[in-house]
């Protein structure tokens, strides 16, 4: 994807175990995790504000050793190249996500 101000992003992840959001810079080659919510606990949702270059990525689960079911949203600056919030939430106030494809 490609910021407002011109810079390239590749933005990758999986929802699986171990599954986390990454960004690559190009091209100075820079990488960073931009949201790992941890163990059993797998992000299924990513979005830009183009407007901001801000992703936010959702990810859900039940953690292995404690707890029920939890969703956690992250806030990832792409010009500031950091994580800028990391927020536990109630899944039933987020806007619906995209329908998966066939």
């Amino acid at each position: 994807m490609m910021t407002h101000t011109g810079m390239v992003v590749l933005v990758s992840g999986a929802e699986m175990p171990g599954g986390k959001i990454s960004v690559h810079y190009l091209p100075d080659g820079k990488s960073d995790v931009a949201a790992d919510a941890g163990d059993y606990i797998y992000p299924s949702d990513v979005r830009m504000n183009r407007g901001t270059d801000v992703l936010y990525i959702k990810a859900s689960g039940i953690p292995a050793a404690f707890g029920g079911p939890q969703t956690w949203l992250f806030a990832y600056d792409l010009q500031q190249k950091r994580q800028t919030k990391r927020v536990q939430v109630d899944p039933t106030v987020l806007p619906k996500q995209c329908a998966e494809l066939p």
